[in-house]
């Protein structure tokens, strides 16, 4: 009877990493003894303190760093403040730092992140509208680096900067609102077809937009994935969020010039509500 913890704390947890979102989840699990030390492992938890003993510390007692061998009990990255931030939620959002398409979902809060995630403590599904809008997009792959070929999502110059509009409450409502049929949709075809994965309907999307053939193995993704449902619920997002920063007369299908405008529109907000908080009106 070791799988639910004492309520606070739930010791086997469903864990995600980056290919667990793009691609599809391979249901593993892990041992989570955050916060408890290593007799009270042994004291509560006999079976689970056996299973880690005999599996993962003849590993960690090989472990070049001293905080990995000394707590081999331990999960490697344990991240106090997400941890904190994300404990009481229901849901959170969450990214892979890196990835070929800059996606953004929900996630059940009983999930614990891989550090190859980006998680964002919000329950918020206009939170997760603005960050999956083109808007956002377009400064995260400007802002962020890349590794080989895929851009890569870095918290500190990607999301802490970037401005977020301030919108009428009828606009968060429909931004929240797509959101929420974007998420719902996306998760509800990945159900109904387990071979279905996120690379897959964003490569089909990608050919959309561009006007490229789709192959046989494309017309079956858009098929499952009913990427023109996907498409219309993106594009409707993207009018709903500039619609919010007031930016209606940017045609972000008519990139680079659009794509430039936005960026400098976006710095420049980002300026302003700077020197806002630097006198005190934020």
């Amino acid at each position: 009877g070791e799988g639910g913890g004492d309520g606070k704390q739930q010791l086997i947890r469903p864990y995600r990493n980056g290919k667990d979102l793009t691609d599809k989840p391979r249901g593993v699990l892990v041992i989570d003894l955050y916060g408890m030390s290593v007799e009270e492992t042994r004291c509560r938890y006999p079976a689970a303190y056996q299973w880690v003993l005999e599996r993962v510390k003849p590993e960690r007692d090989q472990n070049n760093r001293a905080s990995y061998r000394d707590n081999w009990w331990l999960l490697g990255e344990n991240q106090p403040l997400m941890r904190a931030a994300i404990a009481s939620q229901q849901r959170y959002i969450v990214t892979a730092i890196t990835a070929k398409h800059r996606v953004f979902q929900f996630i059940d809060g009983t999930i614990l992140p891989d550090q190859g995630l980006v998680a964002i403590a919000s329950v918020d599904a206009f939170h997760l509208g603005v960050l999956s809008s083109q808007t956002h997009v377009i400064w995260a792959l400007a802002a962020g680096g890349t590794l080989e070929d895929r851009p890569r999502y870095n918290i500190t110059l990607c999301f802490d900067p970037f401005p977020f509009p301030a919108a009428s409450p009828e606009q968060q409502t429909r931004i929240a609102q797509l959101a929420e049929q974007l998420d719902a949709h996306r998760k509800r075809q990945q159900a109904a077809h387990p071979d279905l994965t996120l690379t897959g309907m964003y490569n089909v999307l990608a050919k959309l937009r561009s006007g490229e053939p789709l192959t046989a193995k494309d017309k079956t993704i858009h098929e499952a994935g009913l990427v023109a449902v996907l498409r219309q619920l993106h594009d409707e997002l993207d009018t709903a969020v500039l619609a919010a920063y007031g930016w209606s007369d940017l045609n972000l299908t008519n990139p680079p010039t659009a794509t430039d405008a936005l960026l400098d529109r976006l710095v420049a907000l980002n300026a302003e509500r700077s020197r806002e908080e630097a006198t005190g009106h934020i």
